[in-house]
């Protein structure tokens, strides 16, 4: 329950750092965007409002020439400068916001009076100084507020330029930040998942030791013999040997003594039998007080076989109490007495059996009624 819970804060935690780096992203792009976005209105406007400017500017040229040398071809002249201030009206129209269309719309209202006023002035003989007709109160009028508004977009343009540089300066130490955070929790989930990995690792492997290994020795069991002697028997030209081993005046321990006397002397016989193989060798307990080696070298069985008998026979100090049981060994070879696991352990059983009837008949074994093999 600990490593599901474990599991679920990780993939909880790993998926709220993706999305406040996303969101955190995705929010200083739209502010560097709406920034950009500032600037560029900003400098549109400008742009055309210094064309218009320029226009008015020519225009009022155009009156002034004409007026000193009047003729149709500087006539001609002042009238297309009407034209460019309109056209260059309509286009600072096209862009404009809704303040400045009706700016425009009142400097092209100026603009219609200053022209015909400069129309009908010319239809009349001046009565005073040339100068005096010259850029008249519309025309002024529009130069002051082409100029505050010009002056205006410029100032907003400098106001989007300082916003653009305060947003880049906060993305520059946000989004640096951010992406630290995110790795850095990140490489921790990663690292919770890898120590999560191992511990199940751990834990599988401990799960199956348990199920392969008998609890009270410590030994393989009758799984983790079957699991070896298979291995064994698959590899070409092997000629193993299989020893069962049954205890002889166990029980009586068990009964006079207790099981925990019992206990102690199974335990004391796996680390005799352990000492006495040699590595590749395996010594297994399937039951009771029945033990199994197998030899995947079954060629010195018989020498095995000795051996083992001899340490198990000697006494064992339980409890300040010397105790003494034989061993009956059956012994079967691969692949004259059987072809697997279980024909080799049938063998083994009977010449088990065999030995145990001799050393009764010698008086030197005990007891013990017949009984099928498993059922134990």
């Amino acid at each position: 329950m600990r490593g599901n819970r474990v599991s679920v804060v990780t993939s909880v935690g790993t998926g709220v750092v993706l999305v406040i780096l996303a969101v955190t992203t995705l929010v200083g792009m739209i502010s560097m965007q709406r920034a950009n976005d500032r600037v560029l209105a900003a400098r549109e406007l400008v742009t055309p409002y210094l064309a218009l400017q320029r226009a008015v500017a020519d225009e009022a040229a155009a009156e002034a020439g004409y007026r000193r040398a009047p003729s149709e071809a500087a006539f001609g002249v002042f009238e297309r400068a009407v034209v460019a201030v309109v056209s260059s009206a309509a286009e600072v129209r096209a862009v404009a916001d809704p303040r400045d269309k009706a700016v425009l719309l009142h400097i092209e209202h100026l603009n219609d009076r200053y022209s015909a006023a400069v129309r009908f002035s010319l239809a009349v003989p001046p009565s005073g100084p040339v100068e005096d007709l010259v850029a008249g109160p519309a025309l002024g009028e529009m130069q002051d507020l082409l100029d505050a508004e010009i002056s205006r977009h410029r100032n907003e343009s400098l106001a989007a330029l300082r916003d653009q540089e305060a947003v880049t300066g906060r993305l520059t130490v946000v989004l640096p930040v951010t992406f630290l955070l995110s790795f850095l929790v990140l490489g921790l989930s990663w690292r919770l998942m890898v120590l999560r990995h191992r511990r199940l690792r751990v834990e599988a492997t401990h799960h199956m030791e348990r199920a392969l290994t008998d609890p009270l020795t410590g030994l393989p069991n009758r799984e983790a013999l079957r699991i070896a002697v298979d291995m064994a028997l698959s590899r070409p030209k092997t000629q193993a040997a299989l020893l069962f081993l049954d205890l002889d005046g166990f029980k009586p321990i068990n009964d006079v003594h207790g099981h925990k006397a019992g206990d102690l002397v199974l335990q004391e016989v796996a680390g005799r039998l352990l000492a006495t193989l040699r590595a590749g060798e395996v010594a297994a307990r399937i039951g009771g007080d029945e033990f199994v080696v197998f030899l995947p070298r079954g060629l010195d069985a018989a020498m095995v076989k000795k051996r083992v008998s001899a340490e198990i026979e000697k006494p064992f100090l339980v409890g300040g109490r010397e105790l003494r049981v034989g061993v009956s060994i059956g012994t079967a070879h691969y692949p004259k007495d059987g072809q697997d696991q279980e024909s080799l352990l049938r063998a083994a059983d009977a010449e088990m059996y065999d030995a145990k009837r001799a050393r009764r008949a010698s008086g030197r074994g005990t007891h013990r009624e017949p009984r099928v093999l498993g059922r134990r």
